[in-house]
């Protein structure tokens, strides 16, 4: 009898623990990152939204508006859409980082976890709610428009929706479903998304945030296992990152590209303290 090899080892593209770098620790858990002019954004689960110098990891407190930062995205004005998962709201905070506008609703339905944000370049924001609780697969797409209205795009997407990404062209959405567990698209025209279509499917894992780079690979961060696959424009899948200690990187949920010349990849990690990064071979699509 041959002896059993278990687990299959994954050959991951990059190694974790040689090449992984803290760019800052000491954060309460930060489940979202974010680039934005020149500084590395980030929630907590204590409610708060910290600006880390990219240089020198030095970290400060730009905007406390409570609850349970889960994701954020900044729009062409400058202004940084907090999603609050804690009290089931979503803010738009301004460039001083005082709240100009709060969501709580859709449609007469109460938001329950407003989850990640994802700010189009004609000011439509598309947001993901993963419902009531993971495994009640009653979350929901929805949008707030340049009008402030909000409405619901897609309940189709029920199993616990959660990170977005919009292609180059913005005609397309891509949305994570945590418990499918996989990645699902929507054609986009004039603001409004075309019907759910399954793209990916990750059996065994738990996927989370989604970015693209600039050759159309999308980055794929899994709350668990704690790896990042890539999605590759011919449909070919790798591992990129894998940590089966989670030593170095710990449940990373989300990913933004950013650093010189969108070279940098940072990754949060809900279950872990800090915010990590590697240096990327391809640049990646830095937003807004």
């Amino acid at each position: 009898m041959t002896e059993p090899v278990f687990p299959i080892p994954v050959a991951a593209v990059r190694n974790a623990q040689a090449e992984l770098r803290v760019l800052a620790g000491g954060i309460d858990h930060p489940e979202c990152v974010a680039w934005f002019e020149g500084r590395v954004y980030c929630g907590t689960e204590s409610g708060q939204v910290l600006a880390i110098n990219p240089d020198t990891g030095e970290t400060g407190v730009v905007a406390a508006p409570g609850g349970f930062g889960c994701g954020i995205a900044f729009d062409h004005q400058g202004c940084c859409w907090y999603c609050d998962v804690g009290q089931g709201r979503v803010l738009r905070l301004g460039r001083d980082w005082a709240v100009e506008a709060a969501w709580e609703a859709v449609e007469g339905q109460r938001l329950h976890s407003p989850n990640f944000p994802a700010v189009a370049r004609d000011g439509t924001v598309w947001i993901a709610d993963s419902g009531t609780s993971f495994g009640a697969d009653d979350g929901f797409l929805f949008q707030i428009g340049p009008d402030g209205r909000a409405a619901v795009v897609d309940r189709s997407c029920g199993r616990f929706p959660n990170g977005i990404a919009l292609s180059e062209a913005q005609d397309r959405l891509y949305l994570v479903e945590s418990r499918l567990p996989g990645v699902v698209t929507y054609s986009l025209a004039g603001g409004t998304a075309g019907e759910r279509t399954e793209l990916l499917h990750m059996p065994g894992t738990v996927p989370d945030g989604i970015a693209f780079d600039s050759a159309g690979v999308l980055y794929i961060a899994c709350w668990r296992p704690d790896r990042v696959y890539r999605l590759h424009p011919d449909g070919s899948v790798d591992v990129y990152l894998d940590d089966p200690t989670a030593e170095y990187m710990n449940s990373p949920t989300n990913a933004s590209f950013g650093g010189p010349d969108g070279r940098r990849l940072y990754l949060s990690g809900l279950c872990g303290w800090s915010i990590t990064q590697i240096d990327v071979e391809t640049p990646g699509r830095v937003l807004p």
